[in-house]
């Protein structure tokens, strides 16, 4: 395999963040049958157009990067199922089990400037003692959050408001 290369032109920080988010579309989202390569250096995007007429994943890891496209070419409905999770993704698992054969699995390193930050998804604030849900996420030193959610004084959610709450009963 020939190897290529370029300019980056991408600042270090922006990349890892971006890569990251793609390898949750592996790990937790549409791609998750991707995973049945064993590897966590994986990353991609599923895609389908309106109607579903065409299906694909975009797909990588470090060394190799690979497009698998489903559809037809006087474009035309495949069919209700046939999105890029589906259609494309094991066209791509396929080609990528052949050609990682020998790459070792090479994550991607974090460069110097992130850090990771407890989140409370339901506000994007830093998470406080009582955010049971929150999630971990990637940020610039100078982008993290500073304000830390306080659930006491959250709006209610959509639906409750004072006179439907339940009585506190103990």
């Amino acid at each position: 395999m020939r190897q290529l290369s370029a300019q980056r032109i991408i600042e270090p920080r922006a990349a890892y963040i971006m890569n990251t988010i793609l390898r949750d579309v592996v790990q937790r989202g549409t791609a998750r049958r991707a995973k049945a390569l064993g590897r966590s250096d994986l990353a991609g995007k599923t895609g389908t157009t309106n109607d579903q007429k065409d299906a694909w994943f975009s797909g990588f890891q470090r060394h190799v990067v690979a497009t698998a496209w489903v559809g037809f070419d006087q474009p035309r409905t495949m069919g209700r199922r046939e999105v890029g999770g589906f259609a494309a993704m094991p066209i791509w698992i396929d080609f990528m089990r052949d050609a990682l054969k020998g790459i070792p699995e090479s994550p991607l390193e974090q460069p110097p400037g992130l850090v990771t930050v407890r989140i409370d998804p339901a506000t994007g604030l830093r998470a406080g003692p009582g955010s049971s849900d929150a999630i971990f996420e990637i940020f610039r030193t100078e982008n993290t959050p500073k304000e830390a959610v306080n659930h006491n004084n959250l709006p209610p959610v959509f639906g409750e408001s004072e006179e439907t709450l339940p009585e506190q009963l103990f």
